[in-house]
């Protein structure tokens, strides 16, 4: 392995840790939702401040992997058709593709309208307005979920775009991801992986 492919490998591998945001945005909503009533004090407006102002980094990361990955298949003299003829590289691009899109769908479409009810609301939130926010808070929470799962996935297919594993294999990780994914939606992981 060469230089630039090993330091490409580095900054991938280290930008891969630091997509991990879905986790804690889960554990900070989590934490929030045992605070418990009233919506719309203090910890909310502290809430929504940390999780609107994560996207620009979001993008920064997703934009790091597309980039070094890329370099990577090229730097490897795999040529940018592996991307079509290596199973790994091609759903690793796509659940790439699928994060982003999450990630401006929510930035763009769901996290203004949380804005704008939190801003209509006033002191107390009405009824109304609170469950609005509650389903969109819950919208979000799943996109976070999912974001979550295509990262951890995509760590794992980066693994095998170098070393494939067997398809078993393969499955059983998946169902582990997708039981601390599931894990990590409905509570706070106060004990991480157990």
């Amino acid at each position: 392995m060469n230089v630039i492919e090993s330091v490409l490998r580095v900054i991938h591998v280290v930008n891969a840790v630091l997509m991990a945001w879905p986790f804690y945005t889960l554990v900070l909503v989590n934490q929030r939702a045992r605070l418990g009533p009233p919506l719309g004090d203090r910890a909310d407006t502290y809430l929504e401040n940390i999780i609107k102002n994560r996207t620009v980094p979001c993008f920064v990361f997703q934009a790091t992997a597309l980039v070094t990955g890329l370099a990577m298949v090229l730097v490897s003299g795999l040529g940018i058709g592996a991307l079509l003829t290596h199973p790994a590289l091609g759903v690793k691009l796509l659940l790439l593709l699928l994060i982003g899109g999450l990630l401006a769908y929510v930035n763009w479409g769901v996290q203004p309208r949380l804005d704008a009810l939190f801003a209509q609301a006033g002191s107390p939130v009405p009824a109304e307005t609170a469950a609005q926010i509650g389903r969109l808070r819950l919208w979000r929470k799943r996109i976070a979920s999912t974001c979550l799962f295509v990262v951890l996935t995509n760590t794992m297919l980066g693994v095998q775009a170098w070393v494939a594993f067997p398809a078993w294999l393969t499955l059983v990780l998946v169902a582990a991801i997708t039981l601390f994914v599931w894990r990590a939606f409905r509570s706070l992981t106060s004990y991480g992986w157990a």
